[in-house]
């Protein structure tokens, strides 16, 4: 289908340096996005931006090397989006690492949650929990008091979640998914959005290992995201917020809305719930 410019939006993409994050980055790019691309990768980000160069759409690609753990490096990426572009619209939470960052042969010898290092357990939740909510803290004032934003956080399937010997990986992307629905409701009526982006199963990344007994044309493809966060970063998806979007579930055959509204769910799975004891 027809793609709708984005020329006029600049974007934030952690994790930008391979996979999905690469992909985004140059989908974006090509449709007229100016995006920051963050990676802690000095060389994958080089790579990335001259992929980037002389695209048709006339987006460019800003390399910025941050590690998202630090405070003082979040404040970097966002002070740098400003200062460079001028301005800062959506701010995508791709950026993680996963189980075997914990023990490299997880695969064979799964890590029993007892059996994790500490300071590799808590190098996980930095990337994958504790620096999409510095970024978003940053980022959020910004948005609001422009009109007008979106956070898109990356999480992972429910089954992958609570799976056996998935910690910590699995908890960390359950505590960005609660706390997508979460800070949705928080930015209520301000125009600015939350929603979560998957890819809808085992990807064609660095998450797999090379060694891993996959058919790698099998499993899915990073390209699946590019269409829902172009969607999700135009002026068609407003309003739209507290909502998980499944790429490998896009039908590229329909209109953007109409695909949009076939890959999309509540966030953090709400009808499981509903059994706290809170006013609301």
């Amino acid at each position: 289908m027809s793609e709708k410019s984005l020329k006029d939006r600049i974007v934030i993409i952690t994790g930008a340096g391979g996979g999905m994050g690469s992909a985004m980055t140059l989908g974006l790019a090509a449709r007229g996005a100016q995006v920051t691309a963050v990676d802690t990768n000095q060389d994958s980000l080089a790579a990335l931006a001259r992929a980037g160069e002389g695209n048709s759409g006339g987006g460019t690609v800003l390399p910025v090397i941050a590690d998202i753990t630090q405070p003082e490096e979040c404040r970097k990426i966002v002070d740098q989006t400003l200062s460079h572009f001028g301005g800062m619209h959506v701010l995508v939470n791709n950026a993680g690492i996963g189980m075997q960052t914990i023990r490299s042969n997880y695969m064979n010898e799964p890590v029993r949650f007892w059996e994790a290092d500490l300071d590799r357990w808590q190098r996980l939740m930095d990337v994958n929990w504790k620096g999409p909510f510095m970024l978003s803290s940053l980022a959020a004032p910004h948005l609001i008091s422009q009109g007008w934003g979106r956070i898109v956080n990356v999480t992972t399937s429910l089954d992958t979640m609570h799976r056996r010997s998935y910690t910590p990986y699995g908890p960390s992307k359950a505590a960005l998914e609660a706390a997508s629905s979460g800070w949705a409701k928080d930015l209520g009526e301000t125009g600015v959005t939350v929603n979560v982006l998957v890819p809808g199963g085992p990807t064609n990344t660095g998450f797999i290992p090379s060694d891993a007994p996959f058919d790698r044309a099998a499993l899915v493809q990073p390209e699946v995201m590019v269409d829902p966060i172009c969607w999700l970063a135009s002026d068609d998806s407003d309003g739209i917020t507290d909502c998980r979007f499944v790429g490998g579930n896009w039908d590229t055959d329909l209109p953007p809305s109409e695909a949009a509204h076939g890959a999309k769910a509540p966030a953090a799975w709400p009808g499981l719930g509903l059994q706290a004891a809170w006013p609301d």
